[in-house]
């Protein structure tokens, strides 16, 4: 799936005109998942541990679909700020 903020494409199962770039930032381990079995009674017990190969990926580029345009350096749009009055309660 690729998208604009005017349009959003949906692969079947893959979008062709599409690329995306990427760079291996670091290959890990998962935190450790221990397994254990037991049946009761048997005397049978198997303890067995598993850490999956995890690897990070920073995306550095998307061709194929447009870019949306990027504001100017330097300057910020003007906000307006909302002026708040307090109003007393008879009570």
């Amino acid at each position: 799936m690729a998208g604009t903020p005017t349009q959003t494409m949906i692969g079947r199962p893959i979008l062709p005109e599409i690329a995306v770039h990427a760079v291996v930032e670091e290959h890990a381990l998962d935190a450790k998942v221990i397994i254990f079995k037991k049946k009761r009674r048997k005397n049978y017990r198997r303890t067995k541990g598993h850490r999956q190969e995890l690897t990070r990926l920073r995306i550095t580029d998307v061709e194929g679909i447009e870019k949306p345009e990027a504001p100017p350096v330097g300057k910020t749009p003007k906000t307006s700020a909302k002026k708040v009055e307090k109003v007393a309660v008879a009570a």
